[in-house]
This record gives C-alpha cells, sequence and structure tokens, in this order.
C-alpha cells in the first residue's frame, strides 16, 4: 500500500499534540500523586509544630521540598511544551511553504517514508510495534527513545487504514502496544 499525503496543518497539529501529550502523562501524573503524598506531610509538620512537637520541622521540611520539586517540574514541563509547539509552527510553516507531497508505503518486506526533509526504509524488525490511539497509528521505532511515525485515520481513509492497522498486526506478530 503506498498513500501519498498532502501536508495538512490542522492534522499534523493534532498528532504533535497528542504525540507530546502522551510522552509527558504518566510522569505528570506521578508527579500530581506524589504532591498529594508531600501537602499533608506538610499540614502534619505545621500541626506538630504549633503543639510545640519539634521534630514536625522536619515533616515541614520535607513537604517544602517535595512540593518544590513538583513545582520545579512543572516549570520544566510548561517550557518544553513552549519550545515544543514552537518547534511544531516553525515546522508546519516550512511544509506550507515547501508544499512537498509525503509518501508513506507499507510493504510486506518494508516500511518506507519520503518527506520533504529525508527518505528512510525500514525492515519491519525495526519497529518494536505500533499503538493505535485517537484514530492515529504510532509506528514504534525498535530504540532506545520512543520514536514514532504517526500516520491518522483522516489521512488515508476509514478502509485503508484498517488495512494499515491489519498489514502492521501480521508483520510486527501482533505487537499492537497498549499506551
Amino acid at each position: 500500500m503506498k498513500f501519498e499525503i498532502p501536508f495538512v496543518e490542522e492534522i499534523y497539529k493534532s498528532q504533535t499534540k497528542l504525540n507530546f501529550e502522551i510522552a509527558w502523562k504518566e510522569n505528570l501524573k506521578k508527579s500530581r500523586n506524589q504532591l498529594f503524598i508531600y501537602i499533608p506531610i506538610l499540614a502534619l509538620g505545621i500541626l506538630m509544630v504549633s503543639g510545640k512537637e519539634n521534630n514536625g520541622y522536619i515533616l515541614i521540611f520535607m513537604g517544602l521540598l517535595g512540593i518544590t520539586i513538583y513545582l520545579n517540574y512543572l516549570i520544566n514541563y510548561y517550557q518544553q511544551k513552549k519550545k515544543y509547539f514552537l518547534l511544531i509552527d516553525e515546522e508546519a510553516k516550512q511544509e506550507l511553504k515547501i508544499n512537498f507531497i509525503n509518501v508513506w508505503e507499507f510493504d510486506e518486506d518494508f516500511f518506507r517514508i519520503k518527506s520533504y526533509k529525508y527518505e528512510a526504509k525500514f525492515n519491519w524488525i525495526a519497529f518494536k510495534g505500533f499503538r493505535n490511539i485517537q484514530n492515529n497509528i504510532f509506528l514504534d521505532l525498535n530504540s532506545g527513545y520512543v520514536s514514532s511515525y504517526i500516520l491518522s485515520q483522516e489521512e488515508i481513509g476509514d478502509e485503508n487504514f484498517k488495512n494499515v492497522i491489519n498489514l502492521l498486526e501480521r508483520k510486527l506478530n501482533n505487537k499492537s502496544l497498549i499506551n
């Protein structure tokens, strides 16, 4: 199956937003859950100190340290988000300017992608699996970091989307990854 896909800014931004949210989701959840531990520790420390218990200062310190770590993480998250979406906006402008038709090819022996920046051809063994998230296929490379090619059902249509998933299930030995 070979698809020639023109660049659509709205789809691209939707995919990159989804990718960003997925990448940060688990750590944001862990950080928030830790915050729910540090706040009671801080409150307990304050109660202990107000009751003339000096050991409460240790809990106050631990609670403030945990809250500070959480706030630093949150600041880093928002800084990274801002940088990421600035890069996405620049990339979208470049794509619109060049107006290149991207090529996605799903063959029995390989996957090939061609964009205005590069052309790559992979044997199926190069992938650890795929994920279908909100009608987007995340084709995950078998590398240290999660690096994915993202294809939307909207870009290729319902029937072709199902056919691609069927091929991926066969070629990747049913390695449909759960997010």
